[in-house]
């Protein structure tokens, strides 16, 4: 019997890969920008906090009503005209518990006194305070209540800049430093803050340490956009690789054009 003999089928086409690597370069770049931009989110909100400013014992810096942003105090020194969060439960003598914000105005070591031509003195330096309410409370006599302390280390005197309606230090007493639980770095919500001018009034009077400076804040919101312009970039990536593969199976599915 005659044997037939059959032409070879003809070579398939190889099955096409379901990741190329333009397009696993891409997945890359946009997880990694997902990944910057989640990360830079997490610690914003752990490391802020925003905080409802409850009455006018600190205008006008930080008006009534509003929001202040307020950094976590991470064990960082605290200096004279630092705006500070604390528990108000810490006070000398408190009349109440829970946050309160005032102006760090004296440190350990410093002998505040009040009032010497109507300003503010620490070890003797009468201290030029331009971030002062001037409205009608101003010259009230609770604003110009005279005092003489000296703190010992590890304590500090804490004041309202609305002066004639602050319950503070000159009624309550000395906060330790370990009650100050952060900085406050800017006014407005925690997304879009305006940030707080920082006093130098006690360093032009010649007192020694600068008030607290935040540059984590700018350097987070530039990674966060960093983040998302990895992101965009990934995902347009993928989208144009697809796209682009899917027009060239399609002209393949198609054949070589007829005669």
């Amino acid at each position: 019997m005659t044997e037939l003999a059959f032409p070879p089928a003809p070579p398939g086409r190889p099955a096409p890969r379901l990741l190329s690597p333009a397009l696993v370069g891409w997945i890359v770049v946009a997880v990694l920008g997902l990944g910057v931009a989640v990360a830079q989110v997490g610690i914003v909100f752990f490391a802020y906090r925003d905080y409802q400013v409850p009455g006018a014992a600190m205008n006008p810096t930080l008006k009534p009503g509003g929001s202040a942003l307020v950094r976590a105090r991470d064990g960082e020194d605290v200096h004279r005209g630092d705006v500070v969060m604390f528990d108000r439960g810490a006070f000398a003598h408190p009349d109440s518990s829970g946050r309160s914000v005032f102006r760090v105005v004296a440190v350990g070591g410093d002998v505040v006194a009040c009032c010497t031509g109507g300003a503010l003195t620490v070890d003797g330096k009468a201290i030029t305070e331009t971030y002062l309410s001037q409205d009608q409370y101003a010259h009230d006599a609770a604003a110009t209540t005279p005092y003489l302390v000296r703190l010992h280390e590890g304590q500090v005197f804490l004041l309202g800049d609305e002066r004639g309606r602050a319950r503070d230090s000159r009624f309550l007493g000395v906060v330790p430093v370990s009650a100050v639980t952060g900085f406050v770095v800017g006014t407005g919500r925690i997304s879009r803050p305006a940030p707080l001018a920082r006093t130098t009034a006690f360093t032009d009077a010649g007192l020694p340490g600068a008030p607290f400076e935040d540059t984590l804040y700018t350097a987070l919101r530039w990674w966060l956009l960093g983040g998302v312009v990895l992101l965009f970039a990934g995902v347009t990536g993928m989208v144009v690789t697809l796209v682009r593969r899917a027009g060239r199976r399609r002209r393949a599915a198609a054949g070589p054009p007829g005669r």
